[in-house]
């Protein structure tokens, strides 16, 4: 079996050359050995005996390692080949696709919401993809096609709810309801029909699942509102990054909210004076909030953005809600994201 096997190792492509070649050029090496020894031996005696052997010598094994080199050297040449062309059959319709979803994008996302998952994407993807060899490119290249299309499908599709999650633990449930009948909050310009603080409040806390039927129509409302959409893409954004590092928002425990604290916030104070509304306090959402806010550029730039869209919100929308409206809107998931993102970048301190 194990001749069988080498053998046919040595018949396929550039292998079976170099064995046959190496085959002829030993019988003519041989050949000319006996034939030359036997003209020798018929005359005197000579005394280049040593000579003679180490002549023979490399005339057999210089041109057999040279036939072995050419072989290998073949092998790897079409090895090149091969996956220079796997690659250019994968990154075609990679580059299609990011073509036809750019297109799309620009009817769907804002600049910045475009160029932030673009830059999200190539983080993960140059994050994930550092082969040890070149035996593993091609694995390489489709896990970081796969990470860079959910996170442009994302983006293309209507605004949802977050990647998803485990369910909340019961310590984690909001605070206060809204009330039943909230008054209606308008537009600072006035642009957009006006919409109600519920609406507000479920399309901050995004839908529960794919069955939450108002948390959708609080959506598709709240994005007709000036500003307001582009705020629940920034939120809906550092949602799913700290998923991806394993904090769900929903289960943190959430200190009592002080409705004063955040309206103090609202008034422009700043510092140690409205601490309070940092409720969450778990130090393992504190650390890794913190250590991305450090490390990671992408997720940087999308967390300030989501802060300055979040008070944007709160000015034009809380200013005269009351304290069960606030402790609602504190309790939804951007209003826990704003708490961890305002408590790791140093807005209390």
């Amino acid at each position: 079996m194990a001749i069988g096997a080498i053998f046919s190792r040595l018949t396929r492509g550039a292998r079976r050359w170099a064995a046959a070649a190496s085959l002829v050029w030993v019988v003519v090496v041989l050949a000319y050995g006996i034939g030359f020894l036997s003209v020798a031996s018929a005359t005197e005696t000579r005394g280049t005996l040593f000579l003679d052997a180490m002549f023979f010598l490399m005339a057999l094994v210089l041109p057999l390692g040279l036939i072995w080199l050419a072989a290998w050297l073949a092998e790897e040449l079409r090895r090149q080949r091969e996956i220079v062309t796997a690659l250019a059959e994968v990154t075609a319709p990679l580059v299609a696709a990011l073509d036809e979803t750019r297109a799309s994008l620009a009817h769907h996302a804002s600049p910045e919401a475009i160029a932030r998952a673009v830059g999200s994407a190539v983080g993960e993807a140059v994050a994930g993809a550092r082969p040890a060899d070149m035996s593993r490119p091609l694995g390489d290249l489709v896990a970081g096609q796969a990470r860079l299309e959910a996170v442009l499908a994302r983006l293309a599709a209507p605004a949802g709810a977050p990647e998803a999650r485990r369910e909340p633990a019961a310590a984690a449930t909001p605070a206060p309801a809204t009330p039943s009948t909230p008054a209606a909050q308008t537009a600072p310009d006035g642009a957009t029909p006006a919409f109600t603080w519920e609406q507000l409040v479920r399309a901050l806390d995004f839908p529960r699942d794919a069955g939450d039927r108002e948390g959708f129509r609080a959506l598709k409302a709240a994005q007709q509102q000036p500003k307001l959409g582009e705020t629940l893409q920034a939120a809906e954004d550092v949602l799913n990054l700290l998923s991806q590092e394993g904090i769900f928002v929903d289960e943190l425990t959430l200190d009592e909210v002080e409705p004063s604290s955040w309206r103090r916030f609202m008034a422009g104070v700043r510092g140690a004076k409205v601490a309070s509304i940092g409720g969450i306090t778990d130090p393992q959402a504190l650390e890794v909030a913190g250590r991305l806010l450090k490390q990671d550029a992408v997720f940087r730039d999308t967390a300030m953005f989501f802060l300055r869209r979040f008070e944007r919100v709160l000015a034009n929308y809380a200013k005269d809600a009351d304290d069960h409206e606030l402790v609602a809107l504190a309790g939804t998931r951007s209003g826990r994201a704003f708490m961890i993102l305002s408590r790791s970048s140093g807005i209390f301190a």
